[in-house]
């Protein structure tokens, strides 16, 4: 299902929850996701006109959206273990950088000439490393807005796994 904004959409349909917006169907025009890997203790869901403010501990926090045909917003840096990567910022290799948060897409991907520098300090799918457990390359860190968002690694580094024709042993990264 579609949730980004109009102009992404397809020529005179339009996005399921500009419809519900439209008929005013919701009690805030808002949509949220909660997504977690154990589902032992609570499911992932989505939710229409509001957010479950039982899913998360702390202040919800509100971040602009400045690419307006996805959902996309200020990324100050990038840390991996603590580290910048030196992408984004005035420091950086770019200054303005983009962060698109977006539902539908099951990888973290990123511009050529980000991939680029990242590939220069850590492993990637067609460039990896053995590792017993992915511990060793910390979390992950998206800075946005000042805020700290961290995955831990096996959130972000792909799991050990058996060799496959698809993917052969010196393609995985476990």
């Amino acid at each position: 299902m579609g949730l980004a904004y109009p102009s992404l959409a397809e020529d005179g349909i339009p996005p399921v929850f500009d419809s519900m917006m439209d008929q005013h169907l919701l009690k805030n025009n808002m949509f949220a996701f909660y997504l977690t890997m154990d589902s032992s203790q609570v499911d992932s869901d989505l939710t229409f006109g509001y957010y479950d403010k039982t899913k998360f501990k702390g202040n919800m926090v509100w971040h602009p959206i400045l690419f307006k045909l996805m959902f996309g917003i200020a990324l100050d840096d990038i840390l991996v273990d603590g580290k910048s990567l030196g992408l984004c910022g005035p420091n950086g290799t770019k200054k303005d950088c983009l962060i698109t948060i977006d539902s539908g897409t099951s990888y973290m991907s990123m511009p050529q000439w980000a991939y680029t520098e990242y590939s220069k300090s850590y492993p990637t799918v067609s460039d990896s490393v053995e590792c017993d457990t992915g511990r060793e390359f910390g979390n992950l860190t998206f800075v946005i807005n000042g805020e700290h968002y961290s995955f831990a690694p096996q959130e972000w580094v792909y799991p050990p796994s058996p060799p496959s024709a698809a993917f052969p042993q010196t393609e995985l990264m476990s």
